[in-house]
């Protein structure tokens, strides 16, 4: 386990950080992503013998991510391991786990550090039927109780969290169900925050249907409906903005009004959150599929 550790900083420190942003991409094996610990809703700390149904975290607010609140709560876990409950393996194959943790009680600064892996150290077992180590010679060993990564996914400290896969932190917070179920709502704080944009009955139908069957377009929607920045939007400057990016404003915009079908949710979005632009020296229009600040 600490070789996992020892592993796992170092390639951390061969590393550039990226700070936290809901659409950032990273370089896979040369950035990662940075979380301040105080930018996280309150987290709750386990107690023992309560049920075992999960992190309990209040209800995030419409329009915050989700996954930081639920990232909270994992830090309130792992952070504080004493005050879970123990667990004991079952029959071989039975146990199946959404992550582990490798926790250091006390780390370099006197707090608890962990190495957070989102994988099912139990996986292994349930696929092999011999075992073997390797001393010179492989020699058969007997069936372990687990079978853990050589590096972690996320470091977690009292001070930061450290994300060295950011598809695994998806896979362990994004709730895709939860985000879906919350479109009719992030719709009504996209459509007040979007004041000064008028939007035919049809466009919010569209965007509804859009957003209910992909989650990427719920996750946009979920993030817009908090942005500042719609409240300048309006016909004209929406108007402006198409023409910039060689686009037809009659394909949006009918009696001043936000006009849309279903097919164009995905080109309306792109425009709302800014995703458009020429290159420099060629014109060429082109799409932002992924971001990060400069």
């Amino acid at each position: 386990m600490r070789e996992i550790a020892r592993s796992t900083i170092e390639d951390l420190g061969g590393r550039e950080r990226l700070n936290w942003e809901p659409n950032v991409s990273i370089e896979e094996g040369e950035q990662y992503l940075g979380i301040d610990v105080s930018d996280l809703p309150d987290r709750p700390i386990p107690r023992r013998g309560r049920p075992r149904q999960g992190p309990q975290v209040e209800q995030a607010p419409v329009g915050a991510d989700a996954r930081l609140a639920e990232t909270a709560a994992l830090l309130g876990q792992v952070l504080n391991p004493g005050g879970l409950d123990n667990t004991t393996l079952g029959h071989p194959g039975e146990d199946h786990f959404l992550f582990y943790a490798i926790v250091w009680e006390r780390g370099d600064d006197g707090s608890p550090v962990a190495f957070v892996s989102n994988y099912d150290p139990t996986t292994v077992l349930r696929k092999a039927r011999s075992f073997f180590r390797f001393e010179g010679t492989l020699r058969s060993a007997t069936r372990p109780d687990f079978a853990l990564n050589d590096k972690a996914d996320l470091i977690v400290s009292s001070r930061d969290i450290a994300i060295l896969n950011p598809r695994a932190f998806d896979h362990l917070f994004a709730d895709i169900r939860a985000l879906l179920n919350d479109v009719p709502a992030n719709l009504a704080a996209f459509g007040a925050a979007l004041r000064n944009m008028p939007m035919s009955t049809g466009s919010l139908e569209a965007l509804e249907q859009a957003c209910a069957r992909k989650p990427s377009f719920a996750r946009r929607l979920q993030l817009l409906s908090v942005s500042a920045g719609l409240a300048t939007m309006n016909p004209n400057s929406l108007r402006a903005a198409l023409r910039r990016h060689h686009r037809e404003p009659g394909d949006f915009i009918t009696n001043g009004r936000l006009e849309i079908g279903l097919s164009q949710v995905g080109d309306f979005l792109d425009v709302a959150e800014g995703r458009w632009w020429e290159a420099d020296f060629s014109d060429e229009p082109r799409r932002a599929g992924s971001w990060s600040r400069r």
